[in-house]
């Protein structure tokens, strides 16, 4: 799939950037040319749309990497998510746009920003169904904190989510009942409300305290 393509070579072109290496950009863009002439209607549900969008979110987050030649942080690009850079069809696409506007349905923003798309948006139409909040294991944006990269399809998007759930809280969600604690990526409280009743939601720990981990913004 030409999705998983681009993210695969996004995660090459950047490790080899990174390590001082010769990168092939021309064929980066190749991938992301490709991913420009999808056709949005083939995505038919929530499986499709999850594997496309991830794949794409991670593909774009390493492409403006090694495209700027970013080499402390992402936010050396000032709009490094707001920059709508995916075309596809008659509609842009920032990574903002594809994280909380498509595959957070739309979802409240942290510090009181704006929803991502305002009422009559043609990009509404591209959301997900149902809010997925193992999207927030899956989603690279180029540092150290941020979950890993995984090449996702819509035929195994489940369990490869289920994978990137458990992989990412057993080191990420560290609770201490002994000292009701709990130690935490920001991330955690960050999409606080995506996580209906599990992780901070979850009344047993209602009670604890929260140690948010310092998010480290240094690109990996």
């Amino acid at each position: 799939m030409d999705h998983q393509s681009f993210s695969r070579a996004g995660k090459i072109a950047l490790s080899q950037y990174l390590n001082g290496e010769s990168h092939a950009l021309d064929a980066l863009e190749g991938f992301l040319k490709n991913v420009q002439t999808f056709d949005l209607s083939y995505l038919e549900n929530d499986k499709d749309k999850k594997a496309f969008w991830i794949n794409v979110y991670n593909g774009l987050t390493n492409y403006q990497i090694v495209k700027n030649q970013l080499s402390e942080s992402v936010w050396e690009k000032e709009d490094f998510f707001r920059d709508e850079l995916l075309v596809i069809g008659d509609l842009s696409f920032s990574l903002d746009d594809i994280e909380h506007g498509i595959l957070r349905k739309n979802g409240p923003r942290k510090n009181n920003k704006p929803r991502q798309f305002s009422d009559g948006d043609l990009r509404l139409k591209l959301m997900i169904e149902k809010m997925d909040y193992r999207v927030h294991f899956a989603l690279n944006c180029g540092s150290v904190s941020c979950p890993p990269i995984a090449f996702y399809s819509s035929e195994k998007i489940d369990q490869q989510l289920s994978d990137a759930e458990a992989s990412f809280s057993a080191s990420e969600f560290i609770v201490n009942h002994a000292k009701k604690t709990v130690e935490c990526s920001s991330i955690f409280l960050w999409y606080r409300t995506d996580f209906r009743n599990h992780y901070l939601n979850d009344s047993v720990l209602s009670q604890y305290t929260v140690i948010e981990r310092s998010y480290i913004w240094k690109i990996q």
